[in-house]
């Protein structure tokens, strides 16, 4: 499956890649180093985007990213 967007970061002097993806009816986000999914998979339906966009006047993939780009400030995240 290939990413809508990605974001690029560096955290510690090591780059990161942070992809979004649609599948079926949900919003993706996964982060990568060198290639490899380093964080586990963060995901919201696109119901839960509707009623955040209405809340918040913000897209859930952005708060999809910004909790990954935290956990990986946070060192949680795969090793490679």
């Amino acid at each position: 499956m290939e990413p809508e967007t990605f974001e690029t970061f560096v955290h510690d002097g090591k780059t990161f890649k942070v992809g979004t993806f649609i599948r079926e009816n949900s919003h993706y986000v996964k982060v990568f180093q060198d290639g490899m999914q380093v964080s586990p998979e963060y995901s919201a339906t696109f119901d839960v985007g509707f009623d955040f966009f209405q809340k918040f006047q913000d897209k859930i993939v952005n708060e999809l990213s910004r909790i990954a780009q935290e956990d990986i400030r946070k060192g949680i995240y795969y090793k490679p």
